[in-house]
């Protein structure tokens, strides 16, 4: 079964508050998408302190999904 992926660059970063742990919820909206949906990051991923660093705003990257259809990693490619 092969990895389910979003590929873009991030446009916003929509933050819906924290987890029981205390780290951020939040959602990812892309450039490209002219509907301005947003993708959820999966609930305590590391990926949420990182995900507003200008890189992923400058630059398209890929982000493998969750079978429940959320954002678990940035995806790098060597």
């Amino acid at each position: 079964m092969a990895t389910k992926t979003l590929t873009g660059t991030v446009a916003r970063v929509v933050r819906h508050g924290h987890t029981v742990y205390g780290n951020p919820i939040m959602s990812l909206v892309f450039d490209d998408d002219e509907w301005g949906v947003s993708h959820r990051i999966s609930d305590n991923a590391s990926m949420v302190y990182e995900i507003e660093n200008p890189e992923f705003r400058e630059e398209s990257h890929t982000f493998a999904l969750t079978r429940a259809g959320r954002i678990s990693h940035v995806i790098r490619e060597r």
